[in-house]
């Protein structure tokens, strides 16, 4: 039992300089190994326009970058104000299906993404939302999943 903070120490001591390097790969801008290309940062690859109140929906959209595509499965949505807020499931349009090898068969979205988010009757409408996504390159790169924080503009107004 005294062995195990040492071990786990050990293990933090070891991973802590691979952490740096992973940093420092997605912030310089990554080359991937087949062609020497530069790889876009992942708000670059993945750029989120923002949330906009049309009605009784918010509309959450992103431009994909030529060579990168959007997981289905890694979006998420939560309301971050007001604190009680809720949503109904997403209105996620249809995707292309693919059999990628970090996912094995998953459904994707590339050029635009277009999302309608409602919420519950008589609930307040969201005015502020937590974005989560991830995304691949096409080369073969996953980037870490992303998170967020989009205040939502009132265009119904």
């Amino acid at each position: 039992m005294t062995r195990t903070p040492f071990v786990c120490a050990a293990l933090l001591a070891a991973a802590l300089p691979w952490a740096g390097a992973a940093e420092d790969f997605w912030h310089r801008g990554a080359q991937d190994a087949v062609g020497g290309r530069h790889l876009l940062k992942a708000d670059q690859a993945f750029q989120l326009l923002g949330a906009q109140r049309q009605g009784d929906a918010v509309i959450v959209q992103w431009n994909i970058a030529p060579g990168y595509y959007l997981y289905r499965k890694r979006l998420r949505f939560d309301v971050v104000t007001p604190a009680d807020g809720r949503l109904d499931a997403p209105a996620l349009p249809r995707g292309e299906k693919i059999h990628d090898a970090f996912q094995g068969e998953a459904e994707i979205y590339r050029g635009h993404l277009k999302v309608a988010l409602r919420w519950p009757p008589g609930e307040d409408a969201p005015q502020r939302l937590s974005v989560a996504y991830q995304g691949c390159a096409e080369v073969g790169v996953c980037y870490p999943p992303q998170t967020q924080l989009v205040d939502v503009v009132d265009l119904s107004r």
